[in-house]
């Protein structure tokens, strides 16, 4: 199977997350992921988002230790998007903008943490 169709499975076909109605980290993450020109060069970043994915039951939340994870993805896709991405170019503050008002404080808490 190759890259865009592990991209296409993992973002479930056309449908693509918005950043600004993203409820919970992985919304937030498929969104953000959405926007990368390349699939194929986060390839590896993505693992650890299905790592999580694996273990949920259909309807079941990420714990804490996994919505953790799942920011630290965010960051990583972030870092890409605004330093390595080809093709688009954004800010952290531009990618931030666009997060639903309660996910970008959940993803400045857990920078800040470091």
């Amino acid at each position: 199977m190759g890259s865009a169709s592990i991209f296409r499975n993992f973002f479930g076909g056309e449908k693509r997350a918005s950043l600004s109605e993203a409820k919970t980290a992985l919304d937030m993450v498929t969104g953000v992921a959405s926007l990368v020109s390349n699939p194929a060069d986060i390839d590896a970043i993505l693992d650890d988002v299905r790592s999580v994915t694996s273990r949920l039951q259909p309807g079941e939340v990420p714990s804490l230790e996994d919505d953790s994870v799942l920011l630290g993805v965010y960051l990583r896709l972030e870092e890409y998007l605004t330093t390595r991405d080809p093709v688009r170019t954004f800010t952290k503050e531009e990618l931030r903008k666009r997060l639903e008002n309660n996910m970008r404080l959940r993803v400045e808490a857990y920078e800040a943490k470091g």
